[in-house]
C-alpha cells in the first residue's frame, strides 16, 4: 500500500501492480497521520495492489 498525495497519484501508479486507488477519507484524515509517501504533505489517496482470494472447490 502506498499513500501518496494529489501530485503524485501518477507516479505511484506506475510502481504499483494491478493498482488500485480509494480516497482518505476526511475523518480518517483527522482520526490518523496520512502522509504522502513521496513528498510528506498530507495524502489523499491510497493505492494498493489487488489480488484475488481464489477458494478451492470442495
Amino acid at each position: 500500500m502506498v499513500l501518496v498525495c494529489k501530485q503524485h497519484v501518477h507516479k505511484a501508479l506506475k510502481i504499483i501492480f494491478l493498482p488500485h486507488i480509494q480516497s482518505i477519507s476526511d475523518d480518517n484524515k483527522l482520526l490518523e497521520e496520512v502522509k504522502c509517501q513521496v513528498c510528506g504533505k498530507q495524502a489523499d489517496y491510497k493505492l494498493y495492489n489487488f489480488i484475488p482470494q481464489r477458494k478451492r472447490a470442495i
